[in-house]
């Protein structure tokens, strides 16, 4: 789950389920490029840009209750969710409609993707 805020933090706007092959770290760039059903208008041709915050990892664990186990007897705990929480950012393909909702959400100014190799 990609969770979306504000630059300088604050409650998520919104959210997007994703299926990844890795997840991300603090630091990383987040660039969402929406498939629509027909042409955008004018002003949401473009991405939608973030940069990772932090990844909230949920687990869950099975007590049984007993203070210890026996070697390779215990229970195992698993993942319940992960939340990837991503600050909106500047790219440098972001939509007019994502460069102009981004200030109005800020509490402190939206970064920009560094220029890199492309």
């Amino acid at each position: 789950m990609l969770t979306f805020v504000p630059p300088g933090g604050g409650e998520a706007d919104y959210s997007l389920r994703m299926r990844v092959p890795a997840l991300p770290r603090a630091g990383d760039y987040i660039t969402v490029m929406r498939k629509y059903a027909s042409p955008p208008d004018d002003k949401h041709v473009g991405t939608e840009d973030f940069i990772v915050r932090r990844v909230w990892w949920g687990f869950e664990y099975p007590d049984d209750g007993k203070h210890y186990h026996e070697a390779g007897k215990d229970p195992v705990g698993e993942v319940s969710g992960i939340t990837i929480e991503c600050e909106f950012a500047i790219g440098p393909y972001s939509s007019r409609a994502h460069q102009e909702n981004t200030p109005r959400k800020a509490r402190a100014e939206a970064q920009a993707f560094e220029a890199s190799a492309y």
